[in-house]
């Protein structure tokens, strides 16, 4: 009889493993589901607004995702920005080669009109459960996507408890979607919304940190 003793660090890469294949084996149980890219808006010089018009109609939840089956990559979730019957939209940071982007972001922002690619989902269990209290969403980067998401479905419902969204990017230069919360914010007057910078001040636009909001 004999015993195999590992370090902390060598049984949490054990444990990644085991976790991932046990995520990757669940996603190709699923049936697959393909998209046509049909759109692409350079919200910024690194965020990529992608349309995508799925092959059969779909239902989400506020704040679920869909996983891109990408060759070579496996699987990649991305948070659902809109979704209508068979558009979907989703925001996407396009990150370099030294910064994870070989993990699908830059194969997906790189990606031509009309290009498809298989997907599954939605799904995600990380959802809202209730509509009647007042939140209040802190959003950074693309992070923004899921709590946008989540704002506009409830926001579209009607709903009457007060909202408010904080987001906060880098620098002026990082800000995308502005015109569009303003818009909600003339159209209901139950939402609130708030732009930060952590790198920099403007003229119109404070300096501050999440850390310090919370």
């Amino acid at each position: 009889m004999f015993f195999l003793v590992f370090s902390k660090k060598v049984l949490k890469k054990i444990y990644t493993c085991v976790v991932y294949r046990q995520y990757f084996t669940y996603l190709y149980c699923m049936p697959l589901a393909q998209s046509t890219l049909i759109k692409k808006i350079e919200l910024t010089s690194d965020v990529f607004e992608l349309h995508y018009k799925s092959h059969e109609i779909k239902n989400m939840i506020p704040w679920q995702f869909i996983t891109f089956i990408l060759p070579g990559i496996w699987g990649r979730a991305y948070s659902i920005l809109e979704l209508d019957d068979t558009l979907i939209k989703l925001i996407i940071k396009r990150w370099s080669s030294e910064m994870w982007g070989r993990w699908g972001s830059m194969f997906l922002c790189d990606a031509h009109i009309w290009d498809t690619f298989n997907y599954v989902g939605p799904n995600g269990h990380f959802t809202l459960t209730s509509w009647d209290v007042s939140r209040c969403f802190l959003g950074t980067g693309t992070w923004f996507v899921p709590l946008y998401n989540q704002i506009l479905w409830s926001l579209s419902r009607w709903d009457t408890s007060d909202i408010s969204f904080a987001f906060w990017v880098r620098t002026e230069q990082d800000l995308f979607y502005t015109q569009e919360l303003e818009n909600l914010s003339l159209q209901y007057s139950n939402f609130t919304y708030y732009l930060y910078l952590s790198k920099e001040s403007s003229e119109d636009i404070k300096k501050w940190y999440v850390t310090d909001f919370i």
